[in-house]
């Protein structure tokens, strides 16, 4: 089912629009789908499946959270990772050893944002051998420590976004609309209308929006913005040389930069902190000089060796929001549900933040 109308005809109508098909949006509409198998889902994306930051994010998963609130979304997020992976067979979530390389003053605040409980450790000389192997050059000040925590996961969001997507285009009243970019939501008749582009509409009994970093234009832009919603571009270089097996993510705290082994592609992922906000998704978005010096200096500062290697990468925005905190909260009435704001970590905390919207829009409390 994918027909749609236009001008003054009948539109199609559903009992839940979810606008956004990344991995917010198509976790709220396979939750839904769960919840009531007879319940009739519309997922609406403006372009494709699983653009934007769920195609770019590097999936890994670090259980720790700015804020209490933050820790216990992170928390619950990962078991609820865990009950996807015991229901869909795999989750795509793959176990990595972490390190961490951060100021010694700065241990216990890092301890401090740990979701499950857990704490920092000084690396043992069998795991300072491996991380020299592993990062050539690998250096640090004597105010750094390297720490190790348990092992965290590396996951495939995309593959997953997919996944569950076909999970719920499985039942036979749920679909899938493309090129559908929402302009309007508005009340009709008792029911939420969504009003495209195009002229194009459709109605649903209650809505979530989850446009990730397309919230800005879009018809909760006001909303978000008074929640102090922010765009910014976000920077993923490759280090194009095979990491070797048992190797570990190492995370440079005080940079907010971390360096994951990307086992798909066979080179690893460098993570930086761009410094180009109200960047939107739909300007044309390049890696650039700044981002590539921000990058170099913090290689040729812990990891020289990996200098040679650096080769292109992953440029996207995401939408921030004040305290890292993401926003999922009614909008101008109890049948419209706005699921916001991942920060950068929208991959490991959307399980818990798709969880809350559907509890609002079925008037359950959160979670």
């Amino acid at each position: 089912m994918s027909e749609r109308t236009t001008g003054a005809g009948e539109a199609p109508d559903y009992d839940l629009a979810v606008v956004g098909a990344g991995m917010v949006g198509v976790l709220t509409a396979y939750y839904a789908a769960r919840r009531d198998p007879g319940r009739r889902v519309a997922v609406i994306t403006h372009a494709g499946r699983g653009v934007g930051a769920t195609r770019y994010s590097a999936g890994f998963d670090t259980p720790t959270g700015h804020n209490p609130a933050q820790r216990a979304l992170a928390a619950r997020s990962t078991a609820l990772f865990e009950e996807l992976a015991a229901k869909l067979g795999d989750a795509g979530r793959v176990p990595v050893d972490v390190r961490w390389l951060v100021t010694r003053a700065n241990t216990a605040a890092l301890d401090a944002t740990m979701a499950d409980g857990g704490s920092t450790r000084p690396v043992t000389g069998e795991q300072r051998a491996l991380l020299d192997r592993t990062f050539p050059g690998l250096a640090h000040h004597d105010y750094q420590i390297l720490l190790a925590t348990d092992s965290m996961t590396a996951g495939q969001p995309q593959w997953l976004a997919d996944r569950l997507l076909d999970e719920v285009l499985g039942r036979p009243d749920n679909t899938l609309l493309e090129g559908f970019r929402v302009t309007e939501v508005r009340r009709t008749g008792g029911r939420v209308e969504l009003v495209a582009a195009d002229g194009s509409r459709i109605t649903a009994a209650k809505t979530v929006l989850a446009p990730g970093p397309w919230v800005l234009d879009g018809p909760v832009a006001a909303a978000a913005r008074e929640r102090g919603a922010r765009v910014k571009k976000v920077v993923a270089f490759h280090i194009m040389t095979p990491p070797p097996p048992g190797a570990p993510a190492l995370i440079l705290e005080d940079a907010d930069a971390f360096l994951l082994p990307h086992r798909p592609g066979g080179h690893w992922i460098f993570s930086i902190t761009s410094p180009d906000w109200d960047r939107g998704p739909d300007e044309p978005l390049a890696i650039d000089a700044r981002d590539r010096e921000l990058a170099r200096a913090l290689l040729a500062r812990h990891v020289p060796g990996f200098l040679p290697h650096l080769l292109g990468g992953r440029v996207f925005s995401d939408c921030f929001t004040p305290g890292h905190l993401p926003v999922v909260d009614t909008v101008g009435g109890d049948d419209v549900v706005m699921a916001v704001g991942g920060s950068g970590s929208g991959y490991r905390l959307a399980p818990a933040m798709a969880e809350d919207a559907l509890n609002l829009l079925d008037g359950s409390a959160r979670t």
